[in-house]
């Protein structure tokens, strides 16, 4: 896959995430698109928030924490009226 392909793909995973307002469809949406790895779950989210930098965070989590977090500020959708 080239690199014209893989940022169509990401960019197709993003606009998937941005129309899912359930954790059911997020998921679904890594399950089509064989995406397992939370680190990569992670990064998709906040891409489609538009989340450009966590560095400033004091605490740190586990990766399973830390996708259960992410997951649930997408849920809560106050990120799109910033958009």
């Amino acid at each position: 896959m080239n690199i014209t392909e893989v940022s169509k793909r990401v960019d197709n995973i993003v606009e998937d995430l941005f129309l899912s307002l359930k954790k059911e469809q997020v998921e679904a949406v890594f399950s089509k698109n064989d995406i397992e790895d939370k680190a990569d779950r992670i990064q998709l989210l906040r891409k489609c928030m538009h989340v450009l930098d966590t560095s400033n965070t004091i605490e740190v989590l586990s990766l399973d924490d830390e996708y259960s977090d992410e997951l649930e500020i997408f849920l809560n959708g106050k990120w799109r009226f910033l958009i």
